[in-house]
């Protein structure tokens, strides 16, 4: 699913130009707005990139500077909020799976105290090793949905003049 196409005078792209402006010299940059395709990483901390209208060797430059950015660039970009989803579900599911050995290694320390005590961590096990594969797969649920979040944004040139969007205040220099 890919999403709306940004605009040039949109957050986003404007935060991309900021990134990759000063890795491409001004001579190879197109006259017109230059179009990229953003697909989120699986861990949600980073964007992939593909540049239209750039040579390759500075298209791929681009992507690497946006790559490079990570969280930076997730989190001005339309998919913040899947991608937020994605690294909370799974500190939930790597704080389930680290609990699971000390949890079961439980087991057999508690005998000696008792078949109460026993049964206790048998139980403790069990609703761990539940709450484990739920939380797996909310994160595979929440990753699939981050993988559908594929957007187009048109990327400001230098030059291009954009309009910026009404009370937005604008500074002068002298």
């Amino acid at each position: 699913m890919v999403s709306e196409l940004l605009r040039p005078d949109s957050e986003f792209s404007r935060a991309v130009y900021k990134e990759i402006r000063p890795a491409i010299p001004r001579a190879h940059w197109p006259v017109e707005a230059l179009r990229a395709t953003f697909t989120p990483t699986n861990d949600g901390l980073a964007l992939i990139a593909h540049f239209e209208g750039l040579a390759p060797n500075y298209a791929a430059l681009a992507a690497q500077v946006v790559l490079q950015a990570k969280v930076d660039m997730v989190l001005v970009s339309p998919v913040a909020a899947l991608a937020s989803a994605v690294v909370y579900s799974r500190r939930w599911r790597d704080t389930f799976l680290y609990a699971l050995v000390p949890v079961l290694f439980a087991i057999p320390l508690m005998a000696p105290l008792g078949g109460l005590a026993m049964r206790a961590s048998m139980v403790l096990f069990a609703l761990n090793a539940a709450a484990l594969l739920l939380s797996h797969f909310r994160l595979l649920q929440r990753r699939g949905a981050l993988q559908q979040g594929r957007f187009i944004a048109e990327i400001p040139t230098p030059g291009l003049r954009i309009k910026v969007p009404q009370g937005t205040p604008v500074h002068h220099q002298e």
